[in-house]
């Protein structure tokens, strides 16, 4: 999958798919047929299926069907590269209007290089029924084969692998809308007796509402880390099978500074970075002149980008939830500073995730773990364990 990946990355690059057709035959079916879908049985893998009785033109590009047709179809969607970009709220509807007669398991929409996964079986507007979205061109490799494979892959759509993690990866989105909403009262419950602590006042907020969360998925949330559906809160997000769905950072209330903001005095002492045996990493983007300099604690297994550090002035649309979040808070904390081609670091800050730290900085999804690089070009990832 990763060689064929890479190889759709540079035919992507090349402009070698001009059109829609382009997009269906040379680029989906090559993807959809190296994950265990039969390209040559018209029952398997259905072109042009008429998803609405009453409407002739109404058809799916690619339809993929099983046995279980209603409880394991997958619909997808082929535009030109760049073609639905423009109006994705017409597109999203053509999807939903798919599901009018024949419920998909996933409605999938893709141009190609950027792919985004809807789960049909959930209330709401079918725009709240994305649960993943990523992009060929700028996303790490491994991180595209990891959603193409737990979602998509022909064993785990019926054994309901994939659906499961959907369902699991809605959830935890739910879960951080439903946090961002109570964060203004609990930060207001934290002044008066008993005195909770934040994360504990959002659990007794959400508990009221009938919602549970553990104060490790309130804490995850608060710091801006990411948080593993089922699991509580971790990290990061595995490689190879995350969705984009992450904790939203937000400021924690009654602290004179956010928890990873260095203070001047420290950011200003070398003997500090020396006495943590950090080893020094940059992440450079040389065509936009961006380059940020950190310094990798290996005890703490934490990143401290360092003062002076530029970052793109703008997110894309691949970036994570939780590192655009983090983007602008820091831009309203003036971590970050706004000039006019880049933003730039205005004091040390410490990310406790290594993947965040280099999302930050280039502004959209990227292998942190490949991109900081130190002064022989040895990637992070080969300092961890």
């Amino acid at each position: 999958m990763h060689e064929l990946l890479a190889d759709i990355r540079q035919r992507l690059a090349n402009k070698e798919y001009h059109n829609e057709e382009h997009v269906r035959l040379s680029l989906v079916a090559r993807v959809v047929q190296a994950l265990g879908w039969d390209i040559w049985n018209p029952t398997e893998v259905y072109t042009e299926f008429k998803a609405t009785k009453k409407e002739d033109n109404t058809r799916v590009d690619v339809a993929l069907f099983t046995h279980d047709f209603e409880g394991t179809a997958v619909f997808i969607e082929c535009k030109a590269v760049g073609a639905f970009a423009a109006d994705l709220a017409a597109v999203e509807k053509q999807l939903r209007d798919y599901n009018r007669d024949h419920t998909a398991l996933f409605t999938v929409i893709t141009d190609g290089r950027h792919w985004r996964f809807y789960f049909s079986f959930t209330s709401g507007e079918f725009k709240d029924k994305l649960f993943c979205k990523f992009d060929v061109q700028q996303d790490g490799l491994e991180e595209v084969a990891g959603y193409l494979e737990t979602f998509l892959h022909r064993d785990n759509i019926l054994n309901h692998t994939a659906r499961h993690k959907a369902e699991a990866y809605l959830m935890l989105g739910k879960k951080e809308r439903a946090m961002q909403d109570v964060l203004p009262d609990a930060q207001k419950l934290v002044s008066l007796p008993p005195f909770p602590s934040l994360p504990q006042a959002m659990v007794q907020l959400l508990a009221a509402k009938v919602l549970t969360i553990t104060p490790a998925e309130a804490q995850a949330f608060l710091m801006g880390g990411t948080m593993m559906p089922g699991t509580g809160a971790g990290p990061e997000l595995p490689a190879g099978g995350p969705a984009k769905t992450t904790a939203k950072p937000v400021a924690v209330a009654k602290l004179a500074s956010s928890p990873n903001q260095v203070p001047p005095a420290a950011a200003a002492a070398p003997a500090l970075r020396a006495a943590a045996a950090s080893v020094e990493f940059v992440l450079v983007l040389n065509r936009l002149g961006i380059r940020a300099t950190a310094d990798w604690d290996p005890a703490t297994r934490q990143l401290r980008v360092r003062a002076g550090s530029t970052a793109m002035p703008e997110d894309r649309g691949s970036i994570g939830l939780a590192s655009a979040a983090l983007r602008k808070r820091l831009l309203q904390q003036q971590i970050l500073v706004r000039h006019v081609d880049r933003l730039e670091f205005q004091q040390d800050y410490l990310f406790g995730s290594i993947k965040q730290a280099a999302e930050v900085v280039c502004g959209y999804s990227v292998n942190g773990k490949q991109a900081w690089r130190d002064a022989a070009d040895k990637p992070l990832a080969d300092y961890l364990n």
